[in-house]
Parts: structure tokens; sequence; C-alpha cells
């Protein structure tokens, strides 16, 4: 059973109850009358929605409650009724074996790791009830007057075994789910029904965050605090108790809606690490027996390094002993088309030379997982894989370009160090951490260890048994708050 529909239940039994004492404690008989008329039929109701839901029950201690109501409902009304019905509303709670339902919206499959073990979790307990909706992600430019845009819907739910609606198939304000997760906070790249504001309208949202708060910047604040997603959440994953801290000092709730639980996204590495995935077949000849190198790159051209990783293309060539696996921002194609044109061909000539190498591979796949375990290193622009990197315990270069760095808030408290991390502005910087790595050399290790721990001390792969066990009990004491009178 719903636990909406077990908390109608309890709110017919409590009218009931007020009835039942109003009632006894009057003496206007033809309202009495009317009210004991009514409570039959409220009783009807009540017994209807059970033998609804029978396949539910955990003993039939609820009907035989509800019997010795419905037997003593009459008039004259007797005493013990409204402790009959006290009885009643506790049974209902546990003898009815209760769901709740809970939608994910789902959108770039590069962040479908930031639902995805909440999602397996609920799936595999019986509590829950969860469905996904797959839902588009886009950017528009004015040009000249001119909305241009650009649009990403794809499936990458189905291969991995999750039944999901298209977003035009699935209406909350109908299926009245109790939960809805998202993990997208800006409202400038989605549809306006699915906007924090418009999903919680019809029910309580919960916000898991697609990235890793680490290194605070310039508009951290904003970012990680004061969007309006933050004011209409019911529940938001706290990756640890540090951020919890920023957050209740920053945001307008003053941390009311946290919950300091770990966020899924670091489960899906966590577990990546204990189980590695399988490597694509079309990978293997072009990465065995060598060193691989996963270069990751940022969509915005003004950060991204993919120019850079364009110049060391025949460096790779030269050197065979070597591998690398390119990941472009999911987003890439879409803003480069939409925000530089110009450069488009260039980045599309840049991704054959990678797709046609011997040595070379263009990740493109909805789920980084094969390239976090083929690696030997990382290469990375700003990203939450960089964070995430760590936990796999290999060595990272971040890409600092001159005049392109990201302004660094060194007077905040940062949330991950970033002292694991090899830094590199140029070109021969990049060649010579490669180099450092094909000759097995990792100056780092211990550092990693030291800030795994004092940083991410809830990346246990636990944080999505820690978010199910809080909604859970926050929803059911919530919704069934009278029920402690």
């Amino acid at each position: 059973m719903r636990l909406s529909r077990l908390a109608q239940l309890d709110e017919v039994c409590r009218t009931l109850q007020e009835a039942a004492e109003y009632i006894q404690e009057n003496e206007n008989l033809p309202l009495c009358q009317e009210l004991v008329q009514n409570g039959i039929q409220m009783l009807e109701q009540i017994d209807d929605i059970l033998q609804q839901h029978q396949a539910d029950w955990k003993s039939a201690d609820p009907m035989e409650r509800l019997e010795q109501v419905r037997a003593a409902w009459h008039t004259p009304l007797p005493p013990e009724v409204s402790e009959q019905l006290q009885e009643l509303r506790r049974s209902l709670r546990e003898d009815i074996a209760i769901q709740i339902r809970a939608v994910f919206f789902a959108e770039l499959g590069g962040k479908w790791d930031s639902m995805d073990s909440v999602y397996w979790y609920m799936r595999n307990d019986p509590r829950f009830d969860p469905v996904v909706v797959l839902t588009p992600i886009f950017r528009a430019l004015q040009v000249d007057g001119e909305t241009k845009s650009e649009v990403i819907y794809e499936d990458y739910l189905t291969e991995k075994g999750i039944p999901f609606y298209n977003y035009w198939d699935y209406s909350p304000e109908q299926d009245c789910p109790e939960l809805a997760f998202t993990c997208q906070p800006y409202e400038s790249v989605t549809l306006p029904e699915f906007w924090a504001e418009n999903i919680a309208k019809y029910t309580r949202l919960v916000y898991l965050p697609y990235f890793v708060p680490y290194i605070m910047y310039y508009n951290s604040r904003e970012t990680l605090c004061q969007l309006r997603i933050y004011s209409y959440a019911w529940r938001i994953a706290a990756s640890s108790e540090k951020f919890a801290r920023y957050y209740t000092k920053y945001s307008l709730c003053q941390g009311m809606n946290l919950m300091v639980t770990g966020i899924p996204k670091m489960d899906y590495v966590v577990n990546l690490k204990k189980a590695p995935c399988e490597i694509p077949q079309e990978w293997q000849s072009k990465i065995k027996g060598r060193t691989v190198i996963l270069w990751n790159t940022w969509f915005d051209g003004n950060f991204s390094s993919w120019d850079m990783l364009e110049q060391l293309v025949p460096w790779f060539l030269e050197h065979q002993d070597y591998a690398l696996v390119w990941r472009p921002h999911p987003m890439s194609k879409v803003v480069i088309k939409l925000y530089c044109p110009d450069q488009y061909p260039k980045f599309e000539k840049l991704m054959d030379a990678v797709r046609n190498a011997d040595n070379m591979v263009l990740d493109d796949k909805a789920e980084y997982g094969p390239s976090f375990v083929c690696s030997h290193a990382q290469i990375s622009d700003f990203s939450s894989m960089m964070t995430q990197y760590l936990l796999m315990d290999k060595p990272l270069l971040w890409i600092q370009r001159p005049g392109k760095s990201l302004v660094m808030e060194e007077h905040e408290e940062q949330m991950v160090s970033h002292s694991w991390m090899e830094n590199g502005v140029t070109v021969a910087d990049v060649i010579a951490f490669i180099e450092r790595i094909g000759r097995g050399e990792d100056q780092n290790r211990m550092l990693r260890a030291e800030v795994q721990a004092q940083d991410l001390s809830m990346a246990d792969g636990k944080a999505a048994e820690r978010i199910c066990e809080t909604v859970w009990k926050d929803l059911y004491s919530e919704v069934l708050e009278y029920y402690k009178n």
C-alpha cells in the first residue's frame, strides 16, 4: 500500500475519532445520528481499501480491529469506540506493508551515477517503488534575435536494464509520487516542468548533487548553497560534515533540509574499484599492453584543454607504448556547436583522429567506468571527475592553463584538498607527467591516502543506504506526524 494511501486511511480514522468524541459529549440527537450514518459510510470505505490491498496485509489484525469498530458504531455510541479507533490506527501502521513511490528524473547518461545507487537500493527494497523518467537537456542561445538550441535526449537506460518513461508520458500530478529525485540544479538547461519549483508542487523533492563539492571558487556560495533548488528541495544529500557546515552557514534555510549521508556519485566509484567493470571489446587492441592515459576535457572552450590534446596527438602516435583514452565532456558537442561554431570542424577533426588511431580511444559512452578502470592515470580539466578519480587511487595531472585557470578562493575551506593532484600548464608538463607514469613513478601515493581519509570519509559505498533510510524515516514520521498524539 502506498504511504499516501495509508495517510488517507489514518485521516479517516482520526476524523471518526473526533466524531465519536463529539457524539459522546453532545446531546444534539439529529446531528449525532447524521455523524453516525456518515461514519458507517467511512468505515465501508476503509473496508474497501483494505480489501483492495489484501496482498499487503502482514496479518488480519487491521480487519479484525475494523470489524470491532463497525460492530460498535451505532446509536447510542459506546465509549470504547474511540479507543478501538486508536487501536485500528496503530494496527494499520504495524500490520500493513507500506511502499513509497519514488520518481527519478534522469537526463544525461554521464550524470546517472548521481542517482544510480539510490535507484538500485530502492529497486531491491520492498519498501520502495522506484520509477525513472528520461528528460531532455538543452542549451539555447540568442543570436541576432533568433533562438538557436541544441538538445540531448538519448536512451542509455535500456542497456542498464532500467525501464523508464519518456518525459511526455509521465505526469507527477497524476502519479502523485511520495518522493522525486533530481540531480539537475540549473533551470536554464531543462524544461520548465522539471524545474525544482514545479516538481515540488506535487511531491517532496530530493536533490542528489551531480558534482562533488571540493575546490571553492569565485561563485561557490551561490552554486553550492543558494540556487533555487536549495529552497525547494525537501532534502539535499551532503557529501561530508565539512560541506554540511558550509551549507548551513550560507544557505537561505540555514541547512534545515540537509542530510549528511554522502553522495551516490561516490558510491559508483567505490563499487567500481571493488568490482571493476568490463572494458569494451573494441578498446582491447588499442590499450592492451600499453600505459593508458585518460584525458578528461571540459565543455567550455575557455577552460578546456582539448586544443592542447590536439598538439599531443602526434606524440601519442610516435609513442606506441602509450595509449590515450579521451573523454570529452558529454555536453562538448552541443556547447561548441552553439557557442563556438567556428571551432566545431576542428573539434570533429580531433575526434576523428583519436577514433582512427591504433593506440587511441574516443570515449563517448554514457558511463565513464571503463575509462577509470583501464587507465593508469588521468589528465583533467576542472571537473568532479578529478575527485572521483582519487577513489581509484591513481595519479592525476590537473591542467591549469595560463590566463584560463579557475580562480580558487583560498581563504575559504576547501571541501576536498587538491594537494594530491599534480599540476601542469604546458605541453612539456603533460609529457613529463605521462613519462613518469610510464616509468611507474607515483610520487603522491601517500598523500592521496591522507586526503581520502581526511576529506572523503563518507565515500564508503554506503551513501545510497543512508539516503534511503533517512528519507524513509523522515517521510514516514512527517506524513503520519499527527499519530504521535
